[in-house]
């Protein structure tokens, strides 16, 4: 394997990991408005960062 390979196979991983969290949290972030743990818009705001971290995970 060449370094540049391992660096593309790092950034496809964080990614990965990055868009996963995303999910989870945007899930998360459903839930808890659900629950009443959060109001509708803290819920606006943490669904636009987590979709803008989905679109730029999904893009690479």
């Amino acid at each position: 394997m060449t370094a540049r390979s391992i660096l593309n196979a790092l950034e496809a991983n964080r990614r990965f990991t990055d868009l996963k969290d995303a999910e989870a949290q945007l899930a998360q972030a459903r839930r808890d408005l659900e629950a009443g743990v959060i109001d509708k818009e803290e819920y606006s705001n943490i669904a636009d960062v987590c979709r803008k971290i989905i679109r730029a995970s999904s893009d690479g």
